[in-house]
């Protein structure tokens, strides 16, 4: 019984974690930054698991359901890509392990009008980590130093 009491206690943590938000610091994100970009986020959309439009407020993400939902991102200015041509707004997708309704997004976004850093990687413009994909506008030209240095072997120009 003891051990599995000290099995559970263990299993607590990994258990809680599940629900929360991935995190990934400035160096990481421009380190596999395959695109920086500055832009906002101009709506909010829902797909299902066959790329369908969702429509419903109530729609859900999380565990066992195919949904997801993405933030769509006009571009206003690309600093550093490897695609032919950037598109002027990227759906770009949340963490669908995540627990939340289209209607929560939508609110939380409703009228936001901030201009941001976007670092997002792979050809179909994902974030670095699930839903892990914008930084501060302020974090421009030490993400454009990092990216140059880590991705090109520099670390020189990063003064260490």
């Amino acid at each position: 019984m003891r051990r599995i009491l000290m099995f559970l206690v263990a299993l607590v943590p990994v258990i809680a974690m599940a629900g929360f938000p991935l995190e990934a610091t400035l160096e990481e994100m421009a380190g596999q930054a395959d695109h920086i970009l500055v832009g906002r986020i101009v709506g909010v959309d829902m797909i299902d698991g066959q790329g369908s439009p969702v429509s419903d407020p109530q729609a859900r993400t999380g565990p066992g359901l195919d949904n997801t939902i993405r933030l769509l991102i006009q571009v206003d200015e690309v600093l550093v890509s490897n695609a032919a041509k950037v598109p002027d707004v990227i759906p770009v997708p949340l963490a669908s392990h995540l627990h939340y309704s289209l209607s929560q997004i939508q609110e939380a976004h409703r009228g936001d009008k901030e201009v941001r850093l976007v670092l997002l990687k792979d050809f179909g413009f994902v974030g670095i980590k699930p839903g892990v994909f914008l930084r501060p506008l302020t974090d421009k030209d030490s993400a454009l130093r990092l990216h140059a240095a880590l991705r090109h072997g520099s670390i020189t120009a990063l003064g260490q």
